[in-house]
């Protein structure tokens, strides 16, 4: 083979090896769907899509607070709305025996059925959402009330837990149950002692803590709410965020199917062809030796 053939040699397999390169790089995009298969493919493609994909996770968290957040404080406004509903028929059961007219076995049998509402509303204040108690303040783990006789002890503490929902955005997620139920509990044993007495001016004051106490829970159910409608609004900006940054990671590194199987389809005719014709060369230069 002449010095000449060698170099053509050479450079044959230097092109088919570029050309196998080329198919080998399709028949990954076409597998794996991703046209950044490897640094090198785009250095600064593979930079942006780093930085993109620290933003998608820190969202991801953002979303997963919002969420925990959103459980807590709907759970929350649940249960206030039930304790709203059982101090007023607490109000109503106890107004019915605030006048002269009442016997003191009539109130016996009303504080027997207050205190069963009051059981109710104890269960209330130590709900649970995941295992951790929502009224405990920080002490999620612990039951935050318990009961001997009717004194009703808070065994929590006054923190509000916040979480960070947006960048340097935060949201309290709790009401300390020293805020929401201690006035309730107070209210309540007041109206007990004054039926166990039978006193009817002390039933009528205990009567009239009633008002206070409803007018705070619909204080903190307004921020809750508050709250909460924020979360909301926060969550519909992180899920426009995430398509954002989503659309621009895919566009960044995603293969386009149709294009990878055209490249595929070309490279292999290109191997083909230079087969073919690299063939024919060697036999020219066959015959051109023996000649």
């Amino acid at each position: 083979m002449r010095v000449t053939d060698s170099i053509s040699y050479r450079n044959f397999l230097t092109g088919l090896d570029a050309l196998n390169s080329q198919m080998e790089t399709a028949n990954q995009q076409i597998s794996t769907g991703k046209k950044l298969l490897s640094l090198k493919d785009s250095p600064s493609g593979s930079a942006e899509v780093v930085k993109l994909r620290a933003q998608l996770s820190g969202l991801d968290q953002y979303q997963s607070n919002n969420d925990s957040g959103t459980a807590y404080l709907s759970m929350t406004d649940t249960a206030l709305n039930s304790l709203n509903n059982i101090l007023t028929s607490i109000f109503t059961t106890g107004s019915g025996v605030a006048s002269d007219t009442s016997t003191a076995a009539i109130r016996t049998s009303t504080a027997a059925e207050v205190r069963s509402l009051r059981d109710h509303v104890l269960s209330l204040a130590n709900t649970e959402v995941g295992g951790h108690y929502i009224f405990a303040g920080s002490q999620t783990l612990s039951t935050p009330f318990t009961i001997a006789g009717d004194t009703v002890t808070y065994h929590g503490d006054p923190a509000v837990n916040s979480i960070e929902v947006a960048e340097g955005v935060r949201v309290n997620q709790n009401v300390p149950g020293s805020t929401a139920f201690q006035g309730a509990f107070n209210t309540i044993n007041a109206l007990l002692t004054a039926l166990d007495g039978n006193d009817t001016a002390a039933i009528q004051a205990a009567l009239g803590q009633f008002s206070s106490a409803l007018t705070g829970i619909s204080q903190i159910r307004a921020q809750v709410g508050s709250a909460l409608g924020r979360l909301a609004d926060l969550k519909s900006a992180l899920s426009s965020e995430k398509t954002s940054l989503t659309a621009r990671q895919s566009q960044i590194e995603d293969a386009n199917q149709a294009e990878a199987v055209t490249k595929l389809t070309q490279t292999q005719t290109a191997i083909q062809a230079s087969l073919k014709a690299q063939t024919v060369i060697q036999q020219y230069n066959l015959f051109d030796f023996l000649a």
